[in-house]
C-alpha cells in the first residue's frame, strides 16, 4: 500500500510493510546501496528517500515499494504478459537485498499501491497470425497503479514475419499467392504506461512476407510450355517468416529464402526466381519486408496464353499496439524499427487491438 501523505503521522510498521524489516530496527537502514535487476539500477527504495545522509520518518510520506517485473531473464522467449509474469511472482522487490526481517512482497491481488516496473533485457519473439498478436503486452494491472516499461541495452521485443506466398504452378492462370502480414512487438493494456528504450534496446514490428509469383504458358503448335512462379521471400521478424514454395510446370519456379531476426538491415527472405520454358516465362517472387526494404508484390507470368499475375505483399505488424482507443502512453527514446517499419502508432495513431 501507500505510506500515508504528508500530514498524517506514520509508524515504523507502517514503513516496515511496505518496504520490509530492518534487522536492527534502524530507519538509517533504509538508506540503501545500488540494487539492479535486469540492469536497472535502483540507488533508493522510491524517489525523495535519501541513499545517504540524514534520514526521517517524514522521507517516507507517500511513498511505494517498488516492483520489478522479471521480463529480463526468468520470463518465457515468446508471448509474455507482464502482469501474468506479476501475478505469478515472478518479481523483485526494491530493497529485498537488505531489509530482510521480512523481506518485503507484492500485493498479489492490488498491484495499486506500488510503483510497477516492466524490464525487459533479453529478446522476446511474437506469433504469427493477426496483426494482433504481440511479443509482449503490458496486461491489465489495478487501476492507479504506476506502470513504467524499460527496454534495456539487450532487450528485443519483436514482432513475427510473414511468410512468402507460393507461386502459381503452371496449370492455373491465376495469380501467384499473397505474403502474409507480419504480426507484432508491444501490446499495451494499461493506461499512463511510460515505456523508456534505453541505447541499443529494440522494439520492432514483424514485417511482411513476398508476393508469390504467377506462371506462364506459351502453346504453339506441336508444343506446349510451362513456367511456374517463383515464391516470395519470408518477411523478417521472430520468428521469421518462411520462403514460400515455387509454383510447378515444366519448369518449375523456385522457392523464396526464409527471413531472420531484425538486426538493422536486409534481414528478409530474398525472391524466388521464376521458371523459365521456351517464351513461357514464370515470375518472379517479391522479397519479403525488413527495416531496409518494404515486401514486394510478385511478378507476373509470360506467355502467350495463359498467364497469372504476381501475388500481393504482405503488411507489417505494429512496433506498438494499444488494446483501446482510450488506452494513453508516453515513449522515451527511439524504437530502433528502422524506416521501413511500422512506428506510426507511437503517437497515437490506428493500431488498436492486443491479443
Amino acid at each position: 500500500m501507500t505510506l500515508p501523505t504528508s500530514g498524517n503521522p506514520i509508524k515504523f510498521s507502517e514503513i516496515e510493510s511496505e518496504f520490509g524489516g530492518a534487522p536492527s530496527n534502524n530507519l538509517g537502514a533504509y538508506r540503501i546501496s545500488a540494487e539492479s535487476y535486469g540492469g536497472k539500477s535502483f540507488s533508493t527504495l522510491d524517489t525523495g528517500i535519501p541513499s545517504s545522509g540524514t534520514i526521517k520518518f517524514g522521507d517516507f510520506h507517500g511513498k511505494k515499494l517498488n516492483v520489478v517485473v522479471d521480463c529480463h531473464t526468468d520470463c518465457a522467449g515468446t508471448r509474455v504478459n507482464a502482469k501474468t509474469e506479476y501475478d505469478n511472482n515472478n518479481v523483485n522487490c526494491v530493497g529485498s537485498g537488505t531489509l530482510t526481517s521480512p523481506a518485503a512482497s507484492r500485493n498479489a491481488s492490488d498491484s495499486s499501491g506500488h510503483k510497477v516496473f516492466i524490464r525487459v533485457n533479453k529478446t522476446i519473439g511474437s506469433a504469427s497470425g493477426s496483426v494482433n498478436n504481440c511479443a509482449l503486452r503490458t496486461g491489465s494491472f489495478e487501476s492507479g497503479t504506476s506502470v513504467s516499461l524499460d527496454v534495456g541495452g539487450s532487450g528485443k521485443i519483436v514482432g513475427a514475419g510473414g511468410d512468402g506466398g507460393n507461386g502459381r504452378g503452371a496449370v492455373s492462370d491465376e495469380a501467384g499467392e499473397s505474403g502474409e502480414d507480419g504480426t507484432s512487438a508491444l501490446g499495451i493494456e494499461h493506461n499512463g504506461t511510460a515505456v523508456t528504450i534505453e541505447g541499443g534496446g529494440l522494439i520492432v514490428c514483424g514485417f511482411g512476407g513476398g508476393g508469390g509469383g504467377g506462371s506462364g504458358r506459351d502453346e504453339d503448335i506441336g508444343s506446349d510450355r510451362s513456367a511456374g512462379g517463383g515464391g516470395g521471400g519470408g518477411g523478417a521478424g521472430l520468428p521469421a517468416g518462411e520462403g514460400g514454395s515455387g509454383g510447378g510446370g515444366e519448369s518449375a519456379g523456385s522457392a523464396g529464402g526464409d527471413g531472420s531476426i531484425p538486426a538493422g538491415g536486409e534481414q528478409s527472405g530474398g525472391a524466388g526466381g521464376g521458371g523459365e520454358s521456351g517464351e513461357a516465362d514464370g515470375g518472379e517472387g517479391g522479397r519479403g519486408g525488413d527495416q531496409e526494404n518494404g515486401a514486394a508484390s510478385g511478378g507476373a507470368g509470360g506467355g502467350d496464353e495463359e498467364t497469372g499475375g504476381g501475388g500481393g505483399a504482405g503488411g507489417n505488424g505494429s512496433a506498438i499496439r494499444k488494446s483501446s482507443d482510450e488506452i494513453g502512453y508516453t515513449l522515451s527514446g527511439s524504437t530502433g524499427g528502422g524506416s521501413n517499419a511500422n512506428t506510426g502508432s507511437e503517437s497515437g495513431g490506428g493500431s488498436i487491438g492486443v491479443s
